[in-house]
């Protein structure tokens, strides 16, 4: 519900279920041997002004979402560490000015890989893509039934095939041609593009700052 393929978080008492066992599943080793829990990996990924329709609406249900989640770990009382502190837009509590020398620089690959859907869990479905992928897939679960049962269970063929085809060969095949965007730049064009990742350069995500200060206070 955190992701751009999901269904929208909206509180119901079904999705707040959902959200309690998937944290049991994930949490049964350690609660049964009643080991000390910390999740260092977990939060949405948020809706882009310059790509997507309904911002603010879609970015306040993942933060809704979050907010859940976290009240599931202050109950079981597990620390926690969200991923991740900063990036380029995608999900970070700072994230890069998209107007700056580094988001400029490489606006178009990034257009690119979206088309491609080389990302993963910030992937957006691309319709072109999908047409390829998915008679693979359903041939495939018509003849290896078990594709769906394989590790890590919640990674259906559909997502094993979308992992290897794109986000592993197709996206090693396109390294090059990332790495090309700053192939003559200058050491000070350089020096730029690193500064757009300094603090005082980047941008807060308000939203998720709150949420997270809403339940950052040690419990005994």
């Amino acid at each position: 519900m955190g992701f751009p393929h999901g269904e929208t978080y909206t509180g119901s008492a079904a999705q707040n279920e959902q959200l309690e066992t998937q944290y049991k599943r994930k949490a049964a080793w350690m609660l049964q041997h009643d080991t000390p829990i910390w999740n260092g990996e977990f939060g949405p990924v948020y809706a882009d002004p310059g790509l997507d329709s309904d911002v603010a609406v879609v970015n306040e249900a993942r933060y809704a979402l979050l907010g859940q989640q976290l009240r599931i770990y202050d109950a079981a009382r597990i620390h926690w560490t969200i991923w991740l502190y900063k990036d380029i837009g995608l999900q970070g509590m700072v994230h890069v000015d998209p107007h700056s020398p580094y988001m400029r620089s490489i606006a178009g690959f990034l257009k690119r890989k979206r088309e491609l859907m080389l990302d993963a869990w910030g992937r957006h479905p691309q319709e072109q893509v999908m047409r390829m992928i998915d008679p693979l897939v359903e041939w495939i679960n018509e003849s290896c039934p078990e594709s769906n049962d394989r590790y890590p269970t919640p990674w259906h063929t559909h997502r094993q095939i979308i992992r290897l085809i794109n986000q592993l060969w197709m996206a090693g095949c396109v390294q090059d041609e990332f790495a090309n965007l700053f192939k003559d730049m200058t050491k000070e064009e350089l020096e730029e593009c690193a500064k757009s990742f300094a603090f005082e350069n980047c941008m807060q995500r308000e939203g998720l700052n709150k949420a997270l200060e809403e339940h950052a206070n040690l419990r005994s």
